[in-house]
């Protein structure tokens, strides 16, 4: 019974991230350093009046993301003078190109290869509409020791992005979540 329990909740996290690519580097450096105290590498964008660039908006939530699970995994963040490590991110958005199967049966308006075989106009125009190009989120997690500013450790995350008009608060943070899964607790 609580096998399936948590095969049911794995598979409820793992679909709520679908769409989610991460690409994170050893965490042997980092694990080897021993750090514990972390500040951040840069301020804070402004979050006075308006701003159109999305990257506003998601900066206090990229960062509250990543403080958080470091917090969950015993790091402290303290003041920059007294971090021996600083983490920092880089954010872009970027397009991935959509492959369209051409020899796909369900693609083609004509059959091949069974004559019986009728072809739907909505199974090709499904194909053709998801095989386009897709707006992606791009973010660069970057961990640099505080005195040598040497990279200890980085994620590169690139999900979908499903409405490119706002930024979905929820799967921003299942995002970074997942980008630094790999990531070890603090040592004691």
């Amino acid at each position: 019974m609580y096998t399936r329990w948590l095969i049911a909740i794995a598979a409820l996290l793992l679909s709520a991230c679908s769409g989610v690519e991460t690409v994170p580097a050893d965490t042997a450096a980092f694990s080897a350093s021993g750090f514990t105290r972390y500040a951040w590498r840069s301020e804070a964008l402004s979050q006075e009046g308006y701003h159109k660039d999305k990257l506003y908006q998601a900066d206090p939530i990229i960062r509250d993301a990543l403080s958080t699970r470091l917090t969950e995994l015993g790091y402290q963040q303290v003041p920059r003078e007294d971090a021996q490590f600083l983490v920092d991110y880089m954010a872009v958005e970027g397009m991935k190109d959509g492959v369209l199967a051409r020899g796909a049966s369900n693609v083609t308006p004509y059959p091949m290869g069974n004559i019986n075989r009728q072809i739907d106009g909505a199974s090709v125009d499904n194909a053709y509409a998801l095989g386009g190009a897709k707006e992606t989120g791009n973010l660069m997690i970057v961990f640099l020791d505080a005195e040598s500013a040497d990279l200890l450790w980085r994620v590169g995350i690139s999900a979908l992005i499903q409405n490119a008009n706002s930024v979905d608060t929820d799967a921003l943070r299942q995002v970074v979540r997942k980008g630094l899964t790999v990531l070890p607790e603090a040592p004691r």
